[in-house]
């Protein structure tokens, strides 16, 4: 199997680009450390997301809030019923 090379380059001018740099200097085995780190990342980003649950939730918090109506089709702005709905799913999402 072929071996491929990713070439990397650092800003020293960078905090975070000269804080990486610094770590994976001092690694010995700095491809085994990248492979880790990353796939360690790509796991904790998805770790625990599961777009059902999300799913679920967004309906719930709809069907609480009056659910989606057809009540504003063919009206004018000013004349449409708002339905507000809680700051609660804001957040939730904020906390994605």
């Amino acid at each position: 199997m072929a071996t491929k090379r990713i070439n990397l380059s650092f800003s020293m001018d960078r905090e975070d680009d000269a804080k990486v740099y610094n770590i994976l200097s001092a690694q010995k085995y700095k491809t085994d450390y990248v492979i880790k780190a990353v796939l360690s990342h790509i796991g904790e980003r998805d770790k625990g997301f599961d777009k059902e649950i999300v799913k679920q939730a967004v309906k719930e918090v709809i069907a609480e809030c009056g659910g989606i109506t057809t009540e504003n089709k063919g009206k004018e702005n000013d004349s449409c019923i708002q339905h507000e709905l809680p700051d609660d799913i804001f957040d939730m999402f904020d906390n994605l």
